[in-house]
């Protein structure tokens, strides 16, 4: 019997409700999401069995331009194949340059807490900018508004803490230059309000 490998999987879209029910089965941090409205869904899967899966939307941060696309969630299942996430992450984002290059660039965000950045760096996407760790009271509306804060599904906790937004354009050649001093601006960001480096 051929032991599977992240490079023999199929990575296509698939229902959107079908990558909920999977992220709400899979994801370490995130499992409770909303129905939608999700842009695109994507599946790894061999043989009709799925081994991963993700989620793809508007940025969900207000100021950011609406067209961009941000990865919102990947799960994987705890058997998938080693280095599933990144060839996914891979093949995910040559799709959506290809078919929709109007979009401009993809955006997903590093939880501190629990990631280190892999599949971003092996994808040679760009770390834009650090998100400090946060305790927001949501109980009362937004400053200046009547709007209330969105709720914080998972727990005030894991939503508080901080992250790295990661970036990949797809109208720029990779400048392996530039991507070195991102991660070096990062870095001191990180070292300086956690004492601890990427």
């Amino acid at each position: 019997m051929v032991k599977l490998k992240a490079s023999m999987l199929q990575i296509e879209l698939c229902e959107k409700e079908q990558a909920v029910k999977l992220v709400r089965l899979w994801h370490s941090r995130l499992p409770k999401t909303q129905l939608g409205p999700w842009q695109f869904a994507f599946k790894a899967h061999y043989d009709d069995t799925i081994f991963a899966v993700a989620l793809w939307s508007n940025p969900s941060a207000r100021m950011l331009p609406n067209h961009w696309l941000e990865l919102r969630r990947m799960a994987c299942s705890p058997v998938a194949p080693k280095y599933t996430a990144s060839r996914m992450l891979g093949e995910m984002v040559k799709y959506l340059k290809r078919y929709f290059p109007e979009r401009e660039k993809c955006i997903s965000y590093q939880d501190l807490n629990v990631h280190s950045g892999t599949i971003y760096k092996a994808g040679n996407w760009i770390p834009e900018y650090f998100s400090r760790p946060r305790c927001r009271d949501r109980s009362k509306p937004r400053k200046g508004t009547n709007r209330n804060y969105r709720s914080d599904m998972n727990t005030p906790v894991i939503a508080s803490s901080g992250k790295i937004r990661w970036a990949y354009l797809f109208n720029e050649s990779v400048d392996h230059k530039k991507i070195k001093t991102q991660m070096a601006k990062i870095d001191r960001q990180i070292k300086k309000c956690t004492g601890v480096t990427l």
